[in-house]
């Protein structure tokens, strides 16, 4: 791996140095960028099949700098900060750059998409989505993406009939819909349907209910969950740790010299 990948590895830890501390400066996180570009390009000047799809990068690389997780990261900090402009174009660098053949950069149209809808530029983004639902209409997150850029619109009938293509008021919300039903109920809000809207929002509480219930179910079938419960309903005498079965002297290692543990690895 070339040099580059290190600066960007540093570069990357400065940028959520930043995001801790609140820092509005995004320069760093706009080196980061340059630098990661920089280090794709010069393996492909070496090698170029090096990471022709997406998420070969992080495989290629044995997931050691998280390039995926850091440019959603990114686009959130470029979007809290209102750079949509810079939004767009980094979301059309990356587009550029991979093949997706093998997967979808569903993640980078709907960031560039929302990005547009914030600029003002809402036909932009309509059409965009329009051909984007058109080459992958099974996807659940074009069909939101759609939905929301018609809303930025104000074509709220156009935003329902994708909305009615997936869900009825009465339907269960499931994995295949939940991200349209988000969408829905942020069209019923802005036609001003607050009682669908409500029943929407029911559905999708009920939905993250049954979510939250199958990760706990899970979490307690888990090994290292066994047991768990008894180890702290078992009683315990003070008698059992009697001060005098233990002695400091036995915690002591005479070729030890206090000075060994001054700095502790965790510190």
């Amino acid at each position: 791996m070339n040099k580059l990948w290190k600066d960007f590895q540093r570069l990357s830890v400065d940028c959520y140095t930043h995001m801790i501390s609140n820092n509005p400066d995004r320069t760093v996180w706009n080196q980061a960028f340059d630098t990661l570009v920089g280090a794709i390009k010069g393996e492909r000047d070496k090698n170029p099949d090096f990471g022709k799809e997406f998420y070969q990068v992080d495989e290629t690389t044995d997931f050691e700098y998280g390039v995926e997780d850091w440019l959603l990261d990114y686009l959130d900090e470029l979007g809290a900060g209102g750079l949509h402009e810079k939004r767009c174009q980094v979301c059309d660098t990356i587009i550029g750059l991979f093949a997706w053949k093998e997967q979808s950069p569903a993640d980078f149209m709907f960031e560039k998409s929302s990005a547009l809808s914030a600029m003002g530029r809402a036909d932009e983004a309509v059409a965009l989505c329009e051909k984007w639902y058109q080459d992958e209409p099974e996807s659940q997150l074009s069909a939101a993406a759609l939905i929301y850029a018609r809303i930025n619109a104000e074509d709220y009938a156009g935003a329902e009939q994708i909305v009615e293509k997936y869900v009825s008021k009465g339907d269960k919300c499931t994995d295949d819909t939940e991200l349209v039903y988000r969408a829905a109920v942020r069209l019923y809000e802005a036609k001003g349907d607050e009682k669908t809207a409500e029943q929407m929002k029911k559905t999708l509480e009920k939905y993250d209910d049954e979510i939250e219930r199958e990760l706990m179910e899970e979490f307690e079938e888990l090994p290292f969950c066994d047991g768990f419960g008894d180890f702290f309903d078992e009683d315990f005498d003070d008698e059992d740790f009697d001060d005098e079965d233990f002695d400091d002297e036995d915690f002591e290692d005479e070729d030890s010299e206090d000075e060994d543990f001054d700095v502790l690895p965790f510190q």
